[in-house]
């Protein structure tokens, strides 16, 4: 122990990030430690504290998981993501009212028509655009003190649409019908008639993944807008429901 009538011991720089590692160290090792990290309902409680709009801190969270690698193959083809997730978890549950509010915020905020069922305490909302070319989906599930909400985009058919379209219509197709009537008639080379579609076709699945980059990046943020109006109804059909709970008698 220390002696308290001693002078208090001043670190130095080394001092204090040996000390630092090493205690990271041992809490790593440590098999009785608390597990690393926190969940978004307890950062949200942070920022209120901090005065923080959780509504902001909320966004910072989906742009950190929007900057995680997406493995499948379709990402990598189309340069981004194919399928766009919103989630998050609200302490409290919803109440019948509750579930009418939410669809009632969907519906008015969603420029699709969707059509909403509600199975137990789970609402599902989905839509889809008259080509097929994209879907979404709300599940909001309420149940052991818990409310959870998530939204879901498939940009599946979009990105499929915009890879074949160009590269194949466009690249090829106008490729194959310039390149060689130039370079078999004109030119009287064969290497370039067969040059010619393969540069088109990869300069139009360039411009394509451009254009569908900048779609996907419309899309989320139209999909930040949309969820956060669901979720701050959801929380507020929560918060009316706790203030309107007969008191119970102990």
């Amino acid at each position: 122990m220390s002696d308290p009538n001693l002078p208090a011991r001043v670190y130095g720089e080394k001092e204090i990030g040996r000390i630092l590692q090493r205690a990271t160290e041992l809490q790593h090792d440590e098999p009785t430690a608390p597990p690393a990290g926190m969940t978004l309902a307890e950062l949200e409680e942070i920022a209120v504290e901090a005065g923080i709009d959780p509504r902001l801190l909320r966004r910072a969270a989906r742009e950190l998981d929007t900057t995680r690698t997406d493995g499948s193959i379709w990402t990598k083809v189309v340069g981004d993501e194919v399928v766009l997730v919103r989630e998050t978890t609200l302490t409290g549950e919803l109440e019948e009212e509750g579930f009418e509010r939410v669809v009632a915020a969907i519906q008015m905020s969603s420029r699709d028509h969707g059509q909403p069922s509600l199975l137990g305490r789970t609402l599902t909302w989905r839509s889809e655009t008259p080509t097929k070319t994209r879907t979404m989906q709300v599940v909001v599930t309420s149940r052991d003190g818990a409310t959870h909400v998530r939204l879901e985009e498939n940009l599946t058919q979009t990105a499929v649409g915009w890879m074949a379209g160009m590269t194949a219509g466009a690249g090829v197709g106008v490729g194959l019908g310039v390149g060689l009537p130039i370079g078999i008639e004109l030119l009287g080379s064969m290497a370039f008639a067969i040059a010619a579609p393969i540069g088109t076709a990869i300069l139009s699945y360039i411009a394509a993944r451009a254009i569908y980059r900048a779609l996907v990046n419309s899309r989320r943020s139209a999909l930040d807008r949309f969820f956060d109006v669901v979720v701050e109804e959801a929380r507020a059909a929560i918060s009316t429901a706790a203030r309107t709970l007969p008191p119970s008698n102990t």
